[in-house]
């Protein structure tokens, strides 16, 4: 069949030429230049066999068959350009748009997408991992995940997810390794694993409120091992390579499989929470409020 279709991209710029009325102006509407636009149109007229345009005092006017064409060629045209406007638009109300901290994402939300994918198979997500401050007016988001100890941002609601509190854990392998569970040997004898994650500074207990709270004196000397992200600290507490104090939220599987064991029952709460953001202002479009119902029902402690 193809024989029988007119060169595309002669017809596009035909199409151009119709609307724009010149050359010049339809070989800027393409991004191509002027003889290239004028190269397609006597590719076209060719393929025709007939004169789609002639000047008259220096402008382009339709022939017959020029004109019988533009009424064919632009109504195609207009409605393919229709078409696609609605397709792209039913494919982006589809996809759901969610900020999340780093953390929560790779340690909680990626393990439960899978569930959410099983119930709404129609639907995607769009997340993007950020963990700055929420901001919907530079981003285009639905919601956001945040940990935070002041839930209150002025165009904003926040439901709360869950508090968090955080305790000493090892692997059992270092457990084994070393023979006891008890907190300062493991420490003195292994490493030290420290999170300075920025959104944690001055809202979780770090080991030195956790080991003055607990009356544990640990050397000066010990090794300790630094990261800005939880998850890479997590990973290297499992490995065996020290001991970490666990946060309850995001070490929650990790627990539950018996790959972190807790050192202590005691635990210090962190002056944060997690919680799922949303604009006051602009209702969540009917996929994005399916996601929050789903998200809240998984992740909230009240659930």
């Amino acid at each position: 069949m193809n024989h029988e279709i007119p060169p595309m991209n002669a017809l596009v710029s035909f199409d151009a030429v119709i609307k724009t009325g010149t050359i010049a102006a339809a070989a800027q509407m393409l991004y191509v230049t002027p003889s290239a636009v004028s190269q397609r149109i006597k590719q076209l007229e060719a393929w025709f066999k007939a004169p789609l345009f002639f000047r008259h005092q220096g402008k382009l006017v339709l022939t017959e068959m020029g004109k019988q064409l533009a009424e064919t060629s632009t109504s195609a045209f207009d409605q393919l350009l229709s078409a696609t406007h609605h397709l792209r638009s039913s494919a982006a109300s589809s996809e759901i748009s969610v900020s999340a901290l780093s953390s929560f994402a790779y340690l909680r939300l990626m393990d439960a997408l899978p569930q959410f994918y099983a119930s709404y198979p129609d639907l995607s997500i769009h997340l993007e991992t950020d963990n700055t401050k929420v901001d919907f007016r530079s981003h285009s988001l639905d919601l956001a995940i945040r940990y935070t100890y002041n839930p209150s941002q002025e165009g904003l609601t926040f439901d709360k997810i869950a508090d968090e509190t955080v305790f000493p854990c090892a692997s059992p392998a270092l457990i084994e390794q070393l023979g006891t569970n008890d907190l300062k040997t493991l420490i003195e004898q292994s490493a030290m694993i420290v999170d300075v994650s920025p959104q944690l500074v001055n809202v979780t207990p770090g080991w030195q409120q956790w080991l003055g709270a607990h009356s544990t004196e640990v050397s000066d000397n010990c090794r300790q091992l630094r990261f800005n992200e939880y998850q890479f600290a997590m990973k290297t507490a499992i490995a065996g390579q020290g001991v970490i104090l666990a946060r309850s939220v995001l070490s929650k599987a990790e627990i539950e499989r018996g790959e972190l064991v807790r050192l202590s029952d005691k635990a210090l709460p962190s002056a944060s929470s997690y919680y799922l953001v949303s604009r006051k202002d602009v209702p969540l479009k009917p996929p994005a409020r399916e996601f929050s119902k789903w998200f809240l029902a998984t992740f909230s402690e009240k659930n």
